[in-house]
């Protein structure tokens, strides 16, 4: 799928993990903030709407999701982007050594700061497996439950995601 947004860029997604290789954190998708629960599930909630299912879901909230996006500028010139859930919180990565791939780093994340959400429902573990996450999106409204657990669950087990009806 290929969005066009307002600053001259498209967006498209793409499953190819090899692209990935060689980029890193360039920008938060937080503004200069530590970014509340309720926060990250709205934006994930919005990367959704956007771009649909990630690569991959995961319950480990360590890295929870990956999105590959391939940005192109007016004149054509793709930059690999990718946006995830790391230990520094929600990012946008790619090579910073690529001339110009910050521009499209920002115009993506504008993108998906104004667009709306999507019901959702996504269940992960922190600490091992003992903190249950639950973030949630339904009828526009957003919740996010942190809550202990007594038992250890895999952090490797698939995550659960489900796009609300």
């Amino acid at each position: 799928m290929k969005i066009m947004n307002a600053k001259g860029y498209s967006f498209e997604t793409t499953n190819r993990i090899d692209l990935i290789r060689g980029t890193s954190k360039l920008l938060s998708l937080r503004d200069g903030h530590e970014c509340s629960g309720e926060e990250a599930t709205k934006i994930f909630g919005q990367i959704l709407c956007i771009f649909g299912e990630p690569m991959y879901i995961s319950e480990n909230m360590e890295d929870p999701f990956l999105y590959c996006i391939i940005a192109a500028d007016a004149n054509g010139k793709q930059f690999v982007l990718t946006i995830y859930h790391g230990k520094t919180g929600l990012s946008i990565g790619g090579n910073e050594n690529i001339e110009g791939i910050c521009d499209a780093a920002l115009a993506l994340k504008q993108y998906i700061k104004e667009a709306v959400t999507v019901d959702f429902e996504y269940i992960g573990y922190l600490n091992e497996g003992l903190t249950k996450i639950i973030m949630k999106i339904e009828n526009g409204k957003v919740s996010y439950l942190a809550s202990r657990k007594s038992k250890a669950k895999s952090v490797y087990d698939l995550g659960i995601l489900r796009v609300l009806p």
